[in-house]
């Protein structure tokens, strides 16, 4: 892992996001967010480089979908994190995105962001 690469977190809970925050520094990681709406996260994206970025499914303003896309379309990984565990919970244009559970595995988590 590089010291200081950016990750994108797109999480509208705020104890979780906090905790993704202090996860990712911690381990020398730099945090694009906290964002809690895609509209936010959208608006960043131009900011500084990313290496990847966590998403958050359901938002309470509606989904992370679009950023997804925008993400895939710009080359950048992401992973949606959820805690719903359903076939269809992703659209089909982004089947096979990978998925973290919640409550997050902490490993899972570190070994995604820094592959």
């Amino acid at each position: 892992m590089i010291v200081g690469q950016r990750i994108l977190v797109l999480e509208d809970e705020p104890l979780i996001a906090m905790d993704l925050e202090d996860l990712l520094t911690s381990k020398g990681f730099s945090v694009a967010g906290p964002f809690s709406t895609s509209t936010a996260a959208l608006e960043s994206l131009d900011k500084a480089p990313l290496q990847a970025a966590l998403l958050d499914i359901y938002l309470f303003n509606g989904t992370s979908f679009d950023v997804a896309r925008e993400l895939r379309r710009r080359g950048i990984r992401f992973a949606f994190m959820t805690g719903l565990v359903a076939p269809d919970v992703v659209p089909a244009d982004l089947a096979g995105s990978p998925i973290i559970l919640k409550p997050y595995n902490e490993k899972e988590l570190l070994a995604f962001v820094a592959t």
